[in-house]
């Protein structure tokens, strides 16, 4: 072998060693979302914090937190050893902490820390040199953000009355005590926040509060969404209210209830005309979680809802709508059945209020999604008028929901309220937004559509429906030839029947006649 052939055969197995020493660096893959322990002593029933720990659960999921919920008695060892962000609630001043396990894992715990309400632990108390205090009957001033002068009314509100070294987060004006204090107090991992519960503006203090201990840095968002859309709703109205939306430039959201049954009846085939039609007025489009009913029994349990909710999504798609996220109460995100066989489909979502809130599988951990809308309704922008009318930033990702106009009129006072509070509403479809079936997939980006990496038309070409339907599928017959025949012998037989009958009238008339004349003569 020549000295150059050694050569080269040298320099190829010296690149088979590197190559085979160089890491594979995997694809990249999705985040995982952050998560946070949220631990609470009582849910306040029947007082004026109840709620307070439901809501808490929105505003996490506003920020893609996947948060696992557990009462103090149901804490567990080691569960601390797990989690870097641990949130605890205390409603409850006269309630002790017994579970012996957290009070054990709690002294070698080191990660980051917000406590909220009463009894704040010793080491906080050291580490913000806290004093707290209560003042009842309050009516203070909340200022935090680019709000102020919001008005609270508390029974007996606890407060920040010291602490030192640390961060400020808002601000309580006490106007008849002339007292001022921080609505909230952090230093370092560790955040404190005496006040809040559910159903007024403390629930937008703590979004600032968690966006500063979660350290959030994008810039939120707010979207305009119209709820309640369904194939029974007046149509004619939901073309005409996104048509005005449009002329008076607001983007919006359409959240449309699904069907899964007779998809083929002339009302459903309206139904996705008049969809499609908001989706061409700049309306983007959201399936909204459909009411769940199901046997409390567990052998009876229905679980076909990813099968429903992957073929009415195959529907929209067949009829050139793109649906880029689902709307959803709360607790779908903490229920094994409805998170995985509803919402898996989507990586976007709007997460309602528990109305009725019916579990099939309650798990205590939610589901997180990469994007995630905290929801009020627009009776919430009431109470945060400013002077100059211009509405300022949120601290989360919001949307404002209205329901569907019932009339005219509603649609009318709708836009002149909208109008009133001069908001600056976001295009959703402009954002990253997927959904995926088993043979479909809807993306968005940049305002644009895509569905299987094709762009989507968002121009209309009115359609009309043909209501000429036959709704009763028509029954086989048998023997329907033989009873024709039949038939038709029948009319035969009867046919000569009546002739015959009426030529022996004829003939016994005559024969009676020339027997009557025979006899005259």
């Amino acid at each position: 072998m020549s000295i150059r052939g050694v050569l080269n055969g040298i320099l190829l197995l010296t690149l088979t060693l590197t190559a085979l020493l160089i890491p594979v660096t995997p694809v990249q893959s999705a985040a995982s979302p952050q998560q946070v322990l949220l631990l609470y002593d009582s849910l306040a029933k029947g007082t004026t914090k109840e709620g307070n720990v439901t809501e808490l659960q929105r505003l996490l999921a506003a920020y893609s937190m996947k948060v696992t919920l557990r009462s103090l008695d149901q804490y567990e060892q080691g569960m601390l050893n797990h989690y870097s962000k641990v949130i605890m609630v205390r409603n409850a001043a006269d309630i002790l902490i017994t579970n012996k396990f957290y009070v054990e894992d709690w002294e070698h715990y080191q990660g980051q820390y917000l406590h909220i309400g009463y009894s704040p632990p010793a080491s906080l108390k050291k580490k913000l040199q806290l004093t707290t205090d209560v003042m009842y009957d309050a009516n203070p001033d909340l200022q935090i953000g680019q709000f102020s002068g919001i008005s609270l009314q508390v029974q007996d509100m606890l407060y920040i009355a010291g602490s030192q070294g640390t961060q400020p987060l808002g601000k309580l004006i006490f106007q008849e005590d002339s007292l001022q204090a921080p609505y909230a107090v952090s230093k370092e991992d560790a955040a404190y926040v005496p006040y809040f519960e559910q159903g007024n503006v403390s629930a937008l203090a703590m979004g600032y509060v968690l966006k500063d201990w979660l350290h959030i840095n994008a810039t939120p968002k707010v979207y305009l969404a119209i709820k309640e859309i369904y194939p029974f709703s007046d149509l004619g109205l939901l073309t005409e209210t996104a048509e005005r939306l449009y002329q008076v430039g607001i983007p919006f959201l359409a959240s449309v209830r699904p069907v899964f049954s007779n998809t083929d009846y002339p009302a459903m085939q309206r139904y996705l005309v008049a969809i499609k039609r908001v989706q061409s007025n700049n309306g983007s489009i959201l399936v909204n979680a459909p009411i769940a009913m199901h046997s409390t029994s567990t052998s009876n349990m229905d679980h076909s809802l990813q099968v429903k909710m992957n073929a009415f999504i195959n529907l929209l798609v067949h009829n050139k709508i793109g649906p880029l996220g689902i709307g959803a109460q709360m607790h779908w995100a903490y229920d094994k059945e409805y998170s995985e066989a509803g919402m898996g489909f989507f990586d976007s979502v709007i997460l309602y209020p528990d109305e009725n809130v019916d579990y099939m599988e309650q798990s205590d951990t939610s589901k997180s999604f990469p994007s995630s809308l905290y929801s009020v309704p627009i009776d919430f922008l009431q109470d945060l008028q400013t002077s100059n009318n211009v509405m300022p930033e949120l601290p989360m990702d919001t949307v404002i929901t209205v329901d569907m106009p019932k009339d005219k009129e509603e649609l009318e006072g709708m836009l002149k309220m909208l109008e009133q509070y001069w908001v600056s509403f976001a295009d959703y479809k402009q954002e990253r937004h997927e959904v995926v079936t088993d043979v479909n997939t809807i993306t968005s980006s940049e305002g644009v559509i895509s569905i299987n990496g094709q762009p989507l038309s968002l121009n209309y070409t009115p359609e009309t429906v043909n209501s000429d339907y036959r709704y009763i599928e028509e029954q086989k017959k048998s023997f329907t030839t033989l009873f024709n025949i039949q038939n038709q012998f029948f009319i035969v037989a009867i046919m000569i029947s009546l002739l015959l009958f009426g030529g022996l009238m004829i003939i016994g008339y005559r024969l009676y006649r020339k027997k009557y004349l025979k006899r005259d003569n």
